[in-house]
């Protein structure tokens, strides 16, 4: 048997079930977890305290932080590629939490955009939504091709202002997640 996930649990190649309580948010986050624990255990860490110490994680290079910015809480995640995008739709607060959504076309998120028509933006139906980054009018079209209702903003700045009231959860690819930490302070 190997190390496998098992709902809130890792197992063992020996069978045993070793529960996960993360302060991170998530399917994926249990998953690295539970391969944290596996090779933890290669070098002689007991599943046990590997796991106790993975508690202690609240962020990860500002993803998942929540930061104070213009006197609003924005909950801070990161998105990388489609299903990353998909992930962090399960994470958020349900509508009608406001959503800022933040995407680049760097070098090191790559130049091509297409990817943005494999993401069903349909689940954040309900939300109030502001787009901005480079690329906030390839976003807009595709948010509106979905049938979303959204806004476009210049910056983070006024993405806040036009969010109605309530904790922001911001989600932004790569180089548009630097910009946002560089602009809050994070």
């Amino acid at each position: 048997m190997t190390w496998a996930l098992s709902g809130d649990h890792v197992l063992d190649p020996h069978g045993s079930a070793w529960p996960i309580h993360l302060q991170l948010p998530g399917r994926a986050n249990k998953a690295n977890a539970a391969t944290s624990a596996a090779v933890a255990a290669v070098f002689g860490v007991p599943p046990q305290v590997a796991l106790e110490r993975m508690y202690q994680v609240q962020a990860v290079a500002g993803r998942y932080d929540v930061v104070s910015f213009l006197g609003r809480d924005v909950r801070l995640l990161l998105a990388k590629n489609p299903a990353g995008w998909l992930e962090t739709f399960s994470l958020i607060d349900p509508p009608p939490t406001p959503v800022i959504l933040s995407v680049n076309a760097r070098g090191a998120d790559g130049t091509d955009t297409s990817w943005l028509w494999d993401v069903d933006y349909t689940r954040l139906a309900g939300h109030p939504i502001v787009v901005i980054g480079d690329r906030k009018l390839d976003l807009a079209v595709r948010l509106e091709v979905a049938g979303l209702d959204f806004r476009v903003a210049e910056d983070m700045d006024e993405a806040v202002r036009l969010s109605p009231p309530g904790r922001i959860e911001l989600i932004a690819n790569y180089t548009a997640f630097q910009d946002v930490r560089r602009r809050v302070g994070n």
